[in-house]
């Protein structure tokens, strides 16, 4: 085993190193992207600048579908055309809870005018008011003028928070999901509406910060809401006290608001390539509450700044024209985007990536944000992730570098910001933001992801601008020009750079998956788990190597040189672990683990099936399963699949989602669906990539997909 080991180890020592390909003239800095484009992209993007957008975006309420979103939409076209971008559009898509766009039923507009709660008994003073604080109303929340006992009720989210109590007619103080509690308080018991000091995001700080109001969201598909107010948790402990000593509180509620048709408006933006039938989109969302200013103006106001450095950039002959056209595009949050996605089918075939920027800006000492620079889901492996590495790498070691004192010359500081180290990783696929509807199976885009986590104050009052740091937005909009600028660009010989990057990063990981096999085989998962571990591992550094192609298509030394790595990534498989078997896939060749034979079923009168759960049939895993509708099955207020299925089936979404990783375990198991995949190797796929789950779970699954008409199963 130690020969073993140490051979492969001199063979991963006699591939080209990425040290190796930065030694090449003008590359010294990075290997994808010359020294002069660095700098000039550097010097270019300036954090005030993208402040200064989050300041002025910051002062709406964008709540989508919006007159706040309009006024804020208006204002990034405004920008956009001044920096001389081109074909400049807000486009206006309706949004009245009835239009459909692929799985999602739109949300209708929301405008409010007046929201007031005051106490009037037995003490006379101002509670809330929409006009001070804008989160102080809910959203979705509708005309009122009541006068009304308050009373305690917990959380408010299960039916025992209600026993004993008579809420008709009253107003509940309640912290649990504040939609929630209207379900079972108002719709289902006759409460006139609600007092809310529903808790923001757990993190370790949770509690910390009493005064933070959360950002508060009723249904928008309720035609029957009432209201609800948001307070602080100090407010929300000091009602909790007096009425627990008994005092009778009674509150009168002013509310001025109705839900209406509206539109999704969404602007967008183009730099033109020399090949328009090609495109990188730079994304963010535009929506959120005033001021959300982390959230998500940062990610909007980075854009905007990235698309005025490119574009001043390209202009004077600093950098290159990209080959592929690069488009910019702010949507309110996940629903803009599969709208656009469903509006554009044309060009959602010509994007090839994206990077989306959602939380970008926070300056660590106040809102403790580590920026986390985010994979491709599993189940698209891709060359992106090698792309935005190799910058957030430079990054993050430049600006070590100078906290050192070793120099500046690689720190990305904006003059006039901080000079600390940039708090930074990179992670695993994780979901939340706009770049699941790019990367979902239906489209298959994959997507650089940049967004700070945690954030303290997100989607509370104290979103503000203040705690946006120049140098930190500076250095999240470097990354992300360079990752999306070299996509944009990238030709034969960048995209035979890159692949040498990626391999290289590949044969890097596969000592450490070997060792994860082995810990796998010797513990209970057994050899078959150890066996899929490897499988899968070499068939996702395949595709990420074969993704490299797309960026020159009728290149033959790339593809001969990609063919070659996956040949040599075979190889130290085969020195690792004896027989692979050839595996093709369209074009590709690349090796696999022969598949252990599995031991026959016994027969006979009176025997036993081996597995317990007779309803599921082991025929029934080889199966093939294929899409039949495009779209995510959950679009940010809308469940496409809780709208359409009974308890039972509920449940057994459940236990997938209360999973390690559950909710990503639902998404890619659709994402995995593919008309070539059984339900076996979905499972498989699965297990390798998020931990072992029992393949009767995955069935299950996709049948309930299957009865409501979402997949069909052969």
């Amino acid at each position: 085993m130690k020969r073993t080991v140490l051979l492969l180890l001199l063979f991963i020592l006699s591939i080209q190193s990425p040290m190796v390909a930065r030694q090449r003239s003008g590359y010294t800095k990075t290997p994808l992207l010359a020294d002069k484009d660095i700098t000039a992209l550097s010097s270019e993007i300036n954090g005030h600048i993208a402040k200064d957008h989050v300041t002025e975006l910051a002062r709406h309420h964008r709540v989508q579908a919006s007159s706040g979103f309009s006024a804020a939409a208006a204002y990034i076209a405004a920008r956009a055309k001044e920096y001389g971008l081109e074909q400049v559009q807000v486009e206006r898509f309706a949004a009245d809870g009835e239009k459909t766009y692929h799985t999602l039923k739109s949300t209708p507009g929301w405008e409010a005018e007046r929201g007031q709660l005051w106490e009037m008994e037995p003490r006379k003073t101002s509670i809330a008011d929409y006009d001070e604080m804008r989160v102080a109303l809910a959203d979705y929340s509708q005309t009122a003028d009541v006068t009304a006992q308050l009373i305690d009720v917990g959380a408010g989210t299960s039916a025992a928070d209600y026993e004993g109590k008579d809420v008709k007619d009253k107003i509940v103080l309640a912290g649990g999901n504040v939609a929630a509690v209207h379900r079972l308080a108002c719709d289902e018991r006759g409460a006139a509406g609600i007092l809310s000091y529903q808790q923001n995001q757990v993190t370790a700080w949770s509690g910390d910060y009493v005064d933070n109001v959360r950002w508060g969201h009723l249904s928008p598909y309720n035609a029957a809401n009432k209201f609800a107010f948001m307070i602080s948790l100090r407010q929300a402990r000091e009602f909790r006290d007096r009425l627990s000593r008994g005092e009778q509180i009674q509150l009168r509620a002013v509310v001025k608001a109705d839900i209406r048709p509206g539109s999704y408006d969404i602007v967008s933006a183009i730099i033109p390539g020399s090949n328009p039938e090609e495109e990188i989109v730079f994304t963010c969302h535009l929506c959120h509450q005033k001021p959300g200013a982390n959230d998500n103006a940062s990610g909007a106001a980075a854009i905007l700044e990235i698309a005025r450095a490119l574009n001043a950039l390209i202009r004077r002959g600093d950098i290159e024209r990209p080959r592929r056209t690069i488009r910019f595009i702010w949507p309110p949050e996940i629903n803009g985007t599969l709208v656009y996605f469903a509006e554009h089918p044309d060009i959602v075939k010509r994007i090839k990536a994206a990077v989306h920027l959602d939380m970008v800006g926070g300056n660590y000492a106040i809102t403790k944000s580590v920026l986390h620079v985010t994979h491709t889901p599993a189940s698209l492996p891709s060359a992106v992730n090698t792309v935005m590495d190799i910058f957030a790498e430079y990054a993050i070691a430049g600006s070590l570098k100078a906290a050192s004192g070793a120099g500046f010359e690689d720190a990305l500081i904006q003059p006039g910001g901080s000079k600390e180290s940039l708090v930074a990783d990179i992670t695993p696929y994780e979901m939340g933001s706009d770049h699941d509807v790019y990367q979902e199976g239906s489209f298959r885009i994959p997507t650089i992801y940049l967004r700070d986590w945690p954030d303290v104050f997100i989607h509370t009052n104290n979103d503000k601008p203040e705690n946006i740091e120049p140098t930190k937005i500076k250095r999240s909009s470097f990354i992300a020009a360079a990752s999306g600028y070299f996509l944009a660009r990238a030709g034969g010989a960048d995209a035979l750079r890159l692949a040498e990057e990626v391999f290289t990063r590949a044969m890097a990981r596969v000592p450490r998956v070997y060792e994860r096999a082995r810990r796998l085989e010797a513990g209970t998962e057994g050899a078959e788990e150890s066996r899929n571990l490897i499988s899968m591992a070499l068939e996702q550094d395949a595709m990420a190597l074969d993704s490299v192609a797309a960026l020159a298509m009728d290149d033959k030394e790339l593809a001969a040189k990609v063919d070659n790595f996956i040949e040599q990534l075979s190889g130290a498989w085969l020195l690792l672990t004896g027989t692979l078997t050839e595996q093709r896939k369209g074009n590709r060749v690349f090796f696999m683990l022969e598949p252990r034979q599995q031991p026959a079923e016994p027969k006979g009168r009176g025997s036993k099936p081996r597995n317990p759960k007779e309803a599921i049939k082991p025929s029934e895993h080889s199966r093939i399963p294929s899409r039949k509708v495009i779209g995510p099955m959950q679009i940010y207020y809308y469940d496409y699949v809780a709208e359409r299925i009974g308890e039972e089936d509920r449940r057994v979404i459940d236990r997938i989602s209360q999973r390690p990783n559950g909710d990503v375990i639902l998404y890619e198991i659709l994402n995995l669906v593919d008309g070539k995949r059984t339900i076996q190797d979905i499972r498989n796929y699965i297990a390798a990539s998020y931990g072992a789950i029992p393949v009767e779970e995955v069935s299950e699954y996709l049948r309930v997909l299957a009865k409501i008409g979402v997949v069909a199963i052969e």
